[in-house]
């Protein structure tokens, strides 16, 4: 953009790093940016998180923990398709298949807008630099424990598959 009346310079993103402004291209591009977190130490879980579900397509923003970066990325943008092309909504308890093969994966709300907040970096800052509000709405895509099949909430899920997948939702399973 360029000056105003006024005198006064009006950029967009003059004052974006490139990993912002990589995200707002991607989101205009692709309608949606996929950030992945490493964790600090190689015993905790690294985690990845979409930017642009409620842009895009007016949906909560999506994180999954405990997945290798390109699992991650590939399941997240198998959910952006499924909610644009077949019509998912992203509802508590909603299966998704598709997204690791054989298994169904589950959405569970993340209701804490401090979870939200620690969790959803630049999807708040997205939020905030084209709506002006913070973050309103997020969920975690659980997936199974490839063995037994249970999900963290239920019996028979391996210690182990619940320790990578941090429990930013509600206790117990499903509303």
């Amino acid at each position: 953009m360029g000056n105003s009346e006024s005198g006064t310079e009006v950029t967009e993103t003059a004052d974006l790093d490139p990993q912002q402004k990589a995200i707002l291209d991607n989101v205009e591009t692709y309608g949606l940016a996929v950030m992945h977190v490493a964790a600090e130490e190689p015993t905790k879980p690294s985690y990845s998180f979409s930017v642009g579900f409620e842009h895009s397509l007016g949906q909560p923003e999506v994180l999954i923990y405990g997945l290798e970066r390109d699992m991650a990325q590939s399941m997240i943008n198998e959910v952006f398709r499924q909610c644009k092309e077949d019509g998912l909504d992203l509802a508590d308890g909603q299966a998704i298949g598709n997204l690791i093969e054989g298994y169904d994966c589950v959405v569970r709300p993340i209701e804490d807008p401090r979870a939200r907040a620690a969790h959803f970096g630049y999807a708040n800052w997205f939020q905030r630099h084209t709506g002006g509000e913070a973050l309103r709405r997020a969920v975690q895509i659980v997936w199974p424990d490839p063995e037994s099949r249970a999900f963290p909430w239920q019996e028979g899920c391996a210690p182990n598959v619940r320790a990578w997948q941090i429990q930013l939702y509600p206790s117990g399973g499903p509303r």
